[in-house]
């Protein structure tokens, strides 16, 4: 999948991040899923939980012994987290299609997701009305959300 290969090019990867962005149950929750479909509905899922938390509204992840406390930082770091998660899903779909190939039943149905989860994604992004200081950040999760989406419908249309 060329679309996500060049966003690696341009991305640090989460691993060594990964205690700055998600909680340990979090991490607990994507060492379970497996398998890309349910490893995608996972970070999915954490991305959304970041941008519930920017826009000020519950958490819609209840059981908190699953999912831990919800996400909280200022602005800025909310949107660098949605990011990070974001360029994580890419690096870990674009793995998978290079090992088992583009039309693996799997992936396919993992990209299906992201599609429809990014549509939903930038609506809200858009709706955010940043600081000064969360310009950058914005426009990167912005960008990132605008990149998976255009990529995951690239590579569901062939």
């Amino acid at each position: 999948m060329v679309f996500l290969f060049s966003l690696l090019l341009f991305s640090p990867g989460l691993a060594q991040q990964r205690g700055d962005v998600l909680n340990e149950q979090e991490i607990e929750r994507v060492r379970e899923a497996q398998e890309i479909d349910q490893r995608t509905e996972v970070f999915l899922k954490l991305a959304g939980r970041r941008l519930t938390a920017l826009e000020g509204r519950p958490d819609p992840l209840t059981k908190r012994e699953q999912w831990g406390e919800p996400p909280n930082g200022s602005p800025q770091q909310l949107l660098a987290a949605y990011t990070r998660i974001l360029e994580e899903l890419a690096d870990k779909l674009d793995a998978v299609a290079e090992t088992k190939g583009e039309k693996d039943p799997r992936l396919r149905k993992a990209l299906a997701r992201v599609r429809h989860y990014m549509e939903s994604h930038l609506t809200r992004l858009e709706r955010l009305s940043p600081g000064d200081d969360e310009r950058p950040a914005h426009r990167a999760a912005l960008q990132m959300a605008r990149l998976l989406l255009d990529g995951a419908s690239d590579a569901l249309a062939k």
